[in-house]
């Protein structure tokens, strides 16, 4: 904003200045400065208004930016808070898994044992 509060007081000094010199000339060449004068202001303000709504696109699109941001970091924590915490508990799923199997006479005491040693290997 203090870009635009600088702009709007150059802005005015050169209306005044403009203003004042062709009210203290006297007019020549059919009131030509105040011609030039008046082309003069209306390209400063032209240009204010340029700026103003370069600044509103640059300050939506950062909004965009961080609101994308923001979206992406709530979806990597909920993929994070679904994960397992640790790879203790990991290993400790696969071996209940495995004592239920083998309670349960699905696998043999060989197999019981090759897996558990397989599985505590990989911790």
């Amino acid at each position: 904003m203090s870009h635009i509060k600088t702009l709007v007081v150059g802005t005015s000094g050169a209306i005044l200045l403009a203003i004042s010199f062709t009210a203290s000339v006297p007019a020549q060449a059919g009131d030509a400065g105040a011609f030039v004068g008046g082309m003069m202001a209306s390209r400063v303000m032209h240009n204010m208004h340029e700026r103003t709504e370069a600044e509103k696109a640059q300050a939506y699109y950062a909004q965009q930016e961080a609101q994308a941001a923001q979206q992406q970091a709530s979806q990597q924590q909920q993929v994070q808070q679904a994960a397992p915490t640790s790879s203790s508990e990991t290993t400790q799923q696969k071996l209940d898994e495995l004592d239920k199997l083998a309670t349960g006479g699905y696998i043999t005491p060989e197999e019981y044992k090759a897996k558990r040693k397989s599985i505590i290997d990989a911790m």
